[in-house]
């Protein structure tokens, strides 16, 4: 018997599990909500999120359990080549503004066995663990769509299904930077590590936290809107844009649906 097979037999049958999908924007918290600085009165739902070539798309994922219990998690891919895919559990931080997740461990192997509450953060009352799912874009893909699906398995299985849309837009290959831009605090609002990419230019630091990988994917649609501009395809006000933050973090994210729509090769 190989080694997932093995680990679905020791998996107890318990109901009320659950995965669920968020944008980077939205870190979600031990207890099957989102962190407080990152709440937005309307949260994107991930259902087909477009993605850009030559580049990472990135999203948490959230595995609410009962206590006591244990559980697989899986990715595929159909067709399984459309993108490579990298997996990563985040580990809660301690904040005056509560649990919330950051640094990150990549998975050496999928299926991931998982018990909650997870023992390695010793988080009070645990029911929810949160993964990174880290998606890179090949810069020879065509445009289209293709399926990737969250699996969970408890008692039953469980599947989020996503209709990954590959678009026009292509990430330029980023040029080497000198220095590194600094990090805001964990417990600010996720889109100040976005913020990090913009003015001077600076590479963010090594990917081994959330903040690092929210500036990472920045950094694609700043290289992006540089190229844009030189092509006069996006409005001079980008680069001076300030959007009040009634939308929460994810107010970044209508800035990079912008760049994708109006991005030319």
């Amino acid at each position: 018997m190989n080694r997932a097979l093995l680990l679905l037999a020791l998996v107890p049958a318990l109901g009320a599990q659950s995965v669920d999908i968020y944008s980077e924007f939205q870190r979600p918290d031990p207890y099957g909500g989102v962190v407080t600085p990152d709440r937005s009165p309307s949260p994107r739902e991930i259902l087909s999120p477009g993605v850009a070539r030559n580049g990472w798309a990135s999203f948490h994922v959230a595995v609410s359990a009962p206590p006591k219990s244990s559980y697989l998690l899986y990715v595929m891919t159909n067709p399984r080549d459309a993108c490579r895919v990298e997996m990563y559990k985040e580990h809660f931080v301690e904040t005056k503004a509560g649990w919330i997740p950051d640094r990150l461990t990549p998975l050496q192997h999928l299926p991931d066995y998982g018990f909650m509450p997870d023992p390695d953060d010793g988080v009070p009352e645990q029911n929810t663990r949160v993964y990174l799912l880290d998606l890179w874009i090949p810069p020879d893909s065509g445009t289209g769509r293709f399926r990737l699906e969250i699996q969970l398995k408890t008692g039953t299985w469980e599947i989020r299904p996503m209709e990954i849309r590959v678009l026009d837009a292509k990430i330029p290959d980023v040029a080497e930077r000198k220095g590194t831009a600094p990090l805001p605090p964990v417990e600010s609002p996720a889109d100040f590590s976005a913020s990090s990419a913009l003015g001077e230019a600076r590479a963010c630091p090594a990917p081994d936290t959330v903040r690092a990988i929210i500036c990472r994917n920045a950094q694609q649609d700043m290289a992006l809107a540089r190229r844009a501009a030189k092509t006069g395809t996006v409005l001079g006000w980008w680069w001076n844009f300030n959007m009040p933050r009634v939308l929460g973090a994810e107010w970044w994210l209508r800035l990079r649906d912008l760049l994708y729509a109006t991005a030319k090769l």
